[in-house]
């Protein structure tokens, strides 16, 4: 029966996603309540309202922090940022071709999400890139690369929370197996799409691209409220007795507050509405998978899945997740997070599980350059105007990259582990 019961769900979110072309949120949604139908347990009201809760805390965490960054873009802050990296660093192509990397990065890295990355800093540095002679379609795939790394990146990761709270595991220790998840694989991206027009970025033309300074009006004050939020997110856990730790989406919102204050006027209410805009379609989603998830649980389907994934022999539990989780993640990176990235973790107990949960996420987020959603192309090509296709074709590296990087990551768990003093 349990079997039959998750046919039906994952049917019914296929009609949702491809035939109805419904929000992948709303089609986790009808899935669910298909599931619960076909199990017998009726609508399952509580069950389906227990589980748009279920992602409570990154649900908080997703609008906050999307609205300390439009307080930090507002303010003049992020562009100042971006002005002074260019101008200080030009003499030295290839070292500002890496910072402007993180620099696209920074919002994902602050969001969990590759949108706020592509709209914001990705945005800031397409003229750069193309006044630089980057043809459009590699700036695209620019962007969109280390947006989809910003993701994957600490301190914050939505993909590795939701596998972590699948399986009872704090959202602690991830920092260190993120950035080898992340940053080594961006560096190497952005030098295969950008590196041989690295020299372009020492041509003075490219500095009449660069959005206006605000530091001269505001100095370093400007920068206040991102120093306050690093204070706040490692302060906590280096000083504990000095720094009490009020939960990451209060230190969001304490740091857009302040930014309010320490730059250019930013309209409250302005800043408010376009964080919740951009937040609504991942609250959705997170509550469908929320609600998705409850019912596998409530159905015994999610038990049927993690027996089946552990009765899989080894070798066809490594090629499910260099192929399934990725193309699952094209639906939802978070939904294939959490039907699929929970069982392998429970399957692979013998592997540290904070690695194999990173490398996972990795895995899992990739989705985000494959089809139906190729959300990080879909976003980036108009940033560029460019094609979504010829962008997409400049991102087949990184991607495959990214696979044999997390599988790699994967196989040897432990060892990293133990040089990661997390065994």
């Amino acid at each position: 029966m349990e079997g039959w019961t998750l046919l039906a769900m994952v049917a019914a979110l296929c009609v949702g996603v491809f035939a109805l072309r419904w929000p992948t949120g709303i089609s986790l949604a009808l899935a669910a309540v298909i599931g619960a139908l076909v199990a017998g347990e009726g609508l399952a009201i509580r069950h389906l309202v227990e589980g748009t809760m279920l992602y409570l805390d990154p649900i908080l965490l997703v609008v906050t922090s999307l609205f300390f960054m439009a307080v930090f873009e507002r303010s003049g802050a992020l562009a100042t940022l971006n002005t002074v990296t260019v101008k200080a660093l030009g003499r030295w192509p290839r070292v500002l071709l890496m910072l402007l990397t993180l620099f696209v990065m920074f919002p994902g890295m602050l969001t969990g999400l590759t949108a706020p990355c592509v709209l914001t800093t990705g945005a800031m540095i397409a003229p750069i890139l193309i006044g630089a002679g980057v043809p459009r379609a590699r700036a695209g795939a620019f962007i969109a690369t280390a947006a989809f790394f910003g993701m994957v990146a600490p301190p914050v990761n939505i993909a590795a929370m939701i596998i972590g709270s699948g399986v009872d595991m704090p959202y602690v220790g991830f920092g260190w197996p993120l950035m080898i998840a992340a940053f080594p694989l961006a560096i190497v991206s952005s030098f295969f799409i950008a590196g041989k027009h690295a020299r372009g970025l020492a041509n003075p033309a490219v500095l009449e691209n660069l959005p206006a300074s605000r530091y001269r009006e505001h100095g370093l004050k400007l920068f206040l409220p991102l120093m306050l939020l690093l204070v706040l997110l490692f302060g906590a856990k280096s000083f504990p007795k000095y720094i009490p730790y009020i939960g990451v989406p209060l230190m969001f919102v304490l740091s857009g507050v302040l930014g309010l204050f320490t730059g250019d006027h930013v309209k409250l209410d302005g800043a408010l509405t376009w964080a919740i805009r951009q937040a609504l379609p991942i609250v959705g989603l997170l509550a469908g998978i929320g609600m998705f998830i409850q019912v596998l649980t409530l159905t015994g389907a999610r038990g049927f899945i993690v027996v089946h994934t552990l009765e899989l022999p080894r070798l066809w539990q490594y090629v499910g997740m260099a192929f399934i989780v990725p193309l699952f993640g094209g639906i939802s990176a978070y939904g294939s997070s959490s039907v699929l990235g929970v069982p392998f973790v429970l399957a692979l107990l013998q592997q540290n599980a904070i690695i194999v949960a990173a490398a996972l996420s990795l895995l899992a987020s990739i989705g985000d350059f494959l089809p139906p959603t190729r959300l990080a192309v879909i976003l980036s090509a108009p940033v560029v105007e460019e094609n979504a296709n010829r962008v997409l074709k400049y991102c087949a590296i990184p991607i495959v990259l990214s696979i044999l990087w997390g599988i790699g990551m994967i196989l040897l768990a432990n060892p990293i582990a133990k040089i990661l003093g997390l065994s």
